[in-house]
C-alpha cells in the first residue's frame, strides 16, 4: 500500500501497521464467532475473505461512530459550509453504511459488528463529544474540523488496504468508490475551513 503523498513515510508505515493489526483483531473478535447465513456466502461465485469481512465491518463502525461528531455541527458551527457538509455527510454515511451492510450480508455474516463499541483511529471517542459539545463558533469548527479530517481519512486508509488487499471483486470494488468519495470529501472540508 502506498502511502499518501502529505502523509510522511514513518506515519505511512504505521497507518499499514494499524491496518494490517486491525484486521487481526477483527478476525480473532468478531469473524471466527459472527454467525453465517445458511450457505449464503458458501455458494456465492466469490468468496469474501477475512480482510473483506474485516473492512466491512470496519468501516460499518467508522461511518456509525461519526454520526454524533456530524449531529454537532449544524447547531454549533459558525461555518454554513461546515453545518451544510455535516448534514450531507451525515446522509451519505447513511446510505454508506447500507452498502456495507448489504455486502455484509452476501457474505454471510450477521450479528453485532465487534468494531461498534471500540475506539479505534478516525472514531471520534465519548470524551471528544462532550469536550466539543461546550464549544461554539470558530473554536467549535476548527475541532470538529480535526476530529472529521481524521475520520475521513481514516476510511480512505482502510478503503485502500481492502482495495489493494481484498479478495472479493464486490468488496475491492465498493473500497475503490469509497476511497474517491471520501478523499472528496476530504476536500470539500478544506476548502470550507478556508472560506
Amino acid at each position: 500500500m502506498r502511502a499518501r503523498p502529505d502523509v510522511s513515510p514513518g506515519e505511512g508505515r504505521w497507518r499499514v501497521r494499524w491496518f494490517v493489526v486491525c484486521l487481526v483483531v477483527a478476525v480473532l473478535a468478531g469473524c471466527s464467532s459472527a454467525e453465517r447465513g445458511a450457505g449464503t456466502a458458501a455458494s456465492s461465485a466469490e468468496a469474501f475473505t477475512t480482510t473483506d469481512v474485516a473492512w466491512l465491518q470496519l468501516a460499518d463502525a467508522l461511518h456509525a461512530r461519526v454520526r454524533p461528531l456530524l449531529e454537532l455541527a449544524p447547531r454549533r458551527a459558525a461555518s454554513r459550509s461546515l453545518a451544510a457538509l455535516a448534514v450531507r455527510l451525515g446522509k451519505e454515511h447513511e446510505a454508506g453504511r447500507g452498502r456495507l451492510r448489504a455486502l455484509l450480508a452476501v457474505a454471510g455474516i450477521t450479528g453485532e459488528n465487534p468494531h461498534l463499541q471500540h475506539d479505534m483511529p478516525g472514531m471520534p471517542t465519548a470524551a471528544d463529544l462532550r469536550a466539543l459539545a461546550r464549544l461554539r463558533d470558530g473554536v467549535f469548527d476548527r475541532r470538529f474540523a480535526e476530529l472529521l479530517r481524521a475520520h475521513l481519512r481514516q476510511l480512505v486508509l482502510v478503503a485502500n488496504g481492502e482495495r489493494d488487499s481484498g479478495g472479493a471483486a464486490a468488496a475491492r470494488v465498493l473500497a475503490g468508490t469509497m476511497v474517491r468519495e471520501h478523499s472528496d470529501d476530504l476536500g470539500e472540508l478544506d476548502r470550507a475551513v478556508s472560506a
